[in-house]
């Protein structure tokens, strides 16, 4: 049946079924945490390299993504990593210790870290410009969806099976995308993709994964602290040495030069604010509901999910539609400022605001998030040529992956500023105005993405919207 379909509807539903299984992989394993902390006996803190590992793993391993599929074919690359990380995923099941886990997930992370990009790029390479709209709107739907669904489904397996059914749960899953991927992908290779830059590789990926780590340890060893400040340091010296690298060499790791394309660097540059604002609020909005307000996981997922149904309905409903009459410039702009003002509403929430208040605030939230994301995902790649979209997705994912540290390291740190000397024990009067204080900070961090988002061009996209170029610049 699936045979029968289009050749990038086949690429569309492979790539679908990875994102899926990988987004609702790690907010079930975020939702897990405590019990796995309780039956290995081991601190709060010390449970968090589960997740912490991953996302390294992921962030070492992203920018090796799109030389790697150029150079062994990005349907080997893909259906390696999907069956990497379906069967390491067993293994996670199977963990006896801690320290088990944790190497099991660097190797998932290793895995789901190559399937985003070399998928992505197998998608875009497979859609024509006038129909990306389409694509992106299908990969949205999913990539909202899977983290409303993971607290839930997580929640539900956790309390009446066993942690370990989050990772065994990917086994099905994961073997139906390793079967449809077999027979639909056509294999892709570049004539030239050059040698391995093996020092891009270790700087890029070493400097990325030291810069994470640093966010991720930042909040709640300070930011002061001489170990903080060290991997910090050597995690940005890593990075500069990587772009004067890169930027010499003739065949590198992370194609920097990319960013000379003006679309690709305004939207990049635009949408890691946008992330970071919107991944930072998916960080808080849990603990204020949970800690503070003491719900469950289960009634914080609730109140979450109306901001997926939002992206949802706009981006199938609207999105595409919207993005042809109008175009991602003003998209983005109006988007981005609705999202940041609503995001900043937050900090109006108290100790006794009903849950409808919170939940519509998130559905608003999904329905100004949706005319973004929709814009970004269309856009992005719309002056990038066939033959550097691998190694374009390589350089998005690392930047979204950056982004997604940021935020969450933002929030945190305001969060343990006006929190942390309290202690969990404290009043929840008390420790209310710290909530708040980072539910701004992340609505904050969005407004230079609206200023930047402003210099898109309409008229570089006008593929994308089924236009002429100079009919693009008359609508805009």
């Amino acid at each position: 049946m699936i045979r029968s379909l289009p050749y990038e509807r086949q690429v569309l539903i492979v790539y679908i079924v990875a994102i899926f299984m990988t987004v609702i992989d790690g907010t079930m394993v975020n939702v897990a945490l405590p019990t796995m902390a309780d039956e290995f006996g081991v601190d709060s803190s010390d449970v968090e390299w589960i997740a912490v590992g991953y996302l390294l793993a992921v962030a070492t391993v992203i920018p090796a993504a799109g030389w790697l599929g150029d150079r062994f074919g990005t349907k080997r690359v893909f259906v390696w990593s999907l069956a990497m990380f379906t069967v390491v995923s067993l293994l996670c099941g199977a963990a006896q210790t801690l320290e088990q886990l944790v190497i099991f997930r660097v190797l998932q992370g290793l895995g789901g870290g190559l399937m985003a990009p070399v998928g992505a790029a197998v998608l875009y390479r497979a859609y024509p410009l006038d129909r990306r709209a389409s694509a992106a709107t299908a990969v949205l739907s999913v990539a909202v969806v899977a983290p409303a669904l993971g607290p839930l489904i997580g929640g539900i397996l956790v309390d009446h099976a066993s942690w370990r059914w989050i990772f065994l749960i990917n086994l099905p899953i994961g073997a139906v995308g390793m079967l449809i991927a077999q027979s639909s992908m056509r294999e892709e290779t570049q004539d030239e993709p050059g040698r391995l830059d093996l020092a891009g590789l270790l700087l890029s990926g070493g400097s990325v994964a030291l810069l994470l780590y640093t966010m991720s340890i930042g909040p709640d060893s300070g930011w002061a602290s001489g170990r903080v400040l060290g991997l910090g340091a050597l995690g940005l010296a890593a990075f500069v040495a990587a772009i004067v690298v890169e930027l010499r060499v003739d065949e590198p790791m992370l194609f920097l030069r990319l960013f000379r394309d003006r679309l690709f660097r305004i939207i990049n540059l635009s949408s890691s604010l946008i992330y970071a604002g919107f991944f930072g609020l998916i960080f808080v909005l849990p603990i204020y509901m949970q800690s503070l307000r003491g719900f469950s996981a289960f009634e914080s997922g609730l109140v979450q999910a109306p901001q997926a149904f939002g992206v949802f309905v706009v981006s199938n409903l609207v999105g595409k539609r919207a993005y042809q009459l109008i175009g991602p410039r003003r998209l983005m702009v109006v988007g981005t400022a609705f999202a940041s003002a609503i995001t900043c509403a937050y900090a109006l929430l108290d100790l006794g605001s009903p849950l409808r208040v919170v939940a519509g605030l998130s559905l608003l939230r999904g329905l100004s998030m949706g005319l973004v994301f929709v814009s970004i995902q269309t856009a992005v790649y719309a002056t990038t040529s066939l033959a550097d979209t691998g190694r374009a997705t390589s350089l998005f994912n690392t930047q979204r992956q950056i982004s997604y540290a940021t935020g969450v390291a933002i929030a945190a740190t305001v969060l343990a500023a006006n929190v942390g000397d309290l202690g969990s024990g404290a009043p929840a009067a008390d420790r209310l105005a710290g909530h708040q204080y980072a539910f701004l900070a992340v609505g904050l961090i969005m407004i230079p993405g609206i200023v930047l988002s402003w210099f898109v061009r309409d008229d570089d996209v006008a593929e994308t919207r089924g236009l002429e170029p100079a009919a693009a610049a008359v609508r805009s």
